[in-house]
Parts: structure tokens; sequence; C-alpha cells
């Protein structure tokens, strides 16, 4: 949003063996030093907030969503292993991801 814009904009991230979607966005926002805060451990990982922008900071259906090669997956980013060449997003939904076209 105009608020928040792109927090960080498309970087090149080496995958390594076993890595998640969770692993990398640790990696990364300690690597740029960006604020990111998530509640579990492994599979049960859950992103609260990115750049101090929070789940529900924005309505009660607003929070993180991933994305990994134009897909939404099913599992949560803590258990959805990665790929070399895999591309990842993190994005922000105000609408409970109708509004990124999530079939979620």
């Amino acid at each position: 949003d105009d608020e928040a814009g792109t927090i960080l904009p498309p970087t090149s991230v080496e995958v390594e063996e076993g890595d998640s979607a969770l692993d990398v966005l640790k990696r990364v926002t300690r690597q740029h030093k960006i604020q990111m805060e998530y509640s579990g451990a492994s599979a049960a990982g859950y992103v609260e907030g990115i750049s101090n922008l929070y789940e529900m900071d924005k309505g009660a259906e607003s929070g993180w969503m991933y994305r990994v090669n134009g897909k939404f997956p099913s599992e949560s980013a803590g258990a959805y292993r990665l790929k070399p060449g895999d591309t990842i997003e993190w994005l922000y939904t105000l609408d409970m991801g109708k509004d990124l076209e999530a079939s979620r």
C-alpha cells in the first residue's frame, strides 16, 4: 500500500538443502536488518509481523501470506520446503487473501 510500500525489492537468495520458506525469510530479514516476528517452530512456524506490520493491523482479516512460484501453498511457511530456483513472495493481505487472488 502507499504507507508500507515494498519492504524489500526482489532479492536473490541461496537456498540451502532442507530450507523452508520461513527459514529463508528469517535469514533474509536478519541480513537486511528488517524486523520480523514469528511464533511456533519448524512446521508450526507462523509469521506475525514483518517491518512492524502485523496481522490485524489493517483489519480483522489482514496478515501475511506467502506465494511460491505464483501459487499460495496450503502448508505453513515452516513446513514448505523450497527448491533452488523457487520464487518466494511475502504479501500482506487485507481480506484473508481474497485481495491477492488466493484461493484459500
